[in-house]
C-alpha cells in the first residue's frame, strides 16, 4: 500500500515539474519571437514605404494569427481531451519556426523588407532555409501559430483550423508576393519555383 501512495505521489511532482517547465520554454519561446519584432529591421537604405495592400495583407494575416490562437483556446475549453505529448510537439514546432525566422532574416538582411514591392532588389537565394522553401519567413509564422494553437489545445482540430485560417490568409499573400517576382525575374524564377515549396516543405 505504500509502495502505491509513494508511486503516486511521485507521479504527481513529476507531472507538476513537466508542468512548469513547459510552461516556462513555452514563454521563453514567445519572447523570442516578439523580440524579433526589435530584431528585424528594414535593411540600410531602403525605402520604408508602406503601400495599402501591403498593409491590408499584413493585417489580415495578424487577424488569421490572431484568431487561429483564439480557436485553440476554446478547442481546450469545449473538448478538454489532450493529444499525448501536445506539449512537447507545439513547442518543438514553435520553436522551429522562430528557429527559421530568424535563420531566414540573418540571410537576408542586406534585402530585408515586410512588405514586398515593385521595387524590391533581393536577389533570389537558392541556399540556407530557401534550398526547400519560397517563402521561409511565412513558413516559420505558420509554424510558430501550429505550435502555440497546438500547445494551448492539445487537439489536433487546431491543426486543422490554422491550416483553414492561417494557411488561407499566408496562401493569398504568398500568391501576390510571388506574381510580383515573376514579373520581376520571368522564366527564372518560375523554373526557381518548381524545385521549392510554397509553405510546408514536402506538403505545399
Amino acid at each position: 500500500m505504500k509502495n502505491i501512495i509513494f508511486l503516486a505521489n511521485f507521479f504527481i511532482v513529476a507531472h507538476s515539474m513537466y508542468m512548469n517547465i513547459t510552461s516556462i520554454l513555452f514563454i521563453t519561446l514567445l519572447i523570442a519571437w516578439f523580440v524579433e519584432w526589435f530584431i528585424f529591421q528594414e535593411s540600410t537604405g531602403k525605402e520604408k514605404e508602406v503601400h495599402n495592400r501591403a498593409l491590408l495583407l499584413k493585417g489580415i494575416v495578424a487577424i488569421t494569427v490572431l484568431f487561429s490562437i483564439i480557436v485553440s483556446v476554446l478547442l481546450r475549453n469545449v473538448i478538454g481531451q489532450q493529444m499525448s505529448f501536445s506539449s512537447i510537439i507545439g513547442l518543438f514546432l514553435l520553436a522551429q519556426g522562430i528557429v527559421l525566422r530568424y535563420w531566414t532574416y540573418f540571410l537576408i538582411k542586406p534585402y530585408f523588407s515586410r512588405s514586398i514591392s515593385n521595387n524590391d532588389v533581393r536577389p533570389l537565394f537558392s541556399h540556407g532555409p530557401f534550398r526547400f522553401s519560397r517563402h521561409p519567413l511565412h513558413s516559420g509564422l505558420f509554424l510558430i501559430t501550429l505550435g502555440i494553437g497546438l500547445f494551448l489545445s492539445g487537439h489536433w482540430m487546431s491543426i486543422l483550423c490554422t491550416f483553414l485560417l492561417l494557411g488561407s490568409a499566408l496562401h493569398y499573400t504568398m500568391i501576390m508576393e510571388e506574381s510580383i517576382f515573376k514579373e520581376k525575374y520571368g522564366d527564372i524564377y518560375t523554373y526557381w519555383c518548381r524545385h521549392r515549396y510554397r509553405l510546408v516543405p514536402f506538403l505545399y
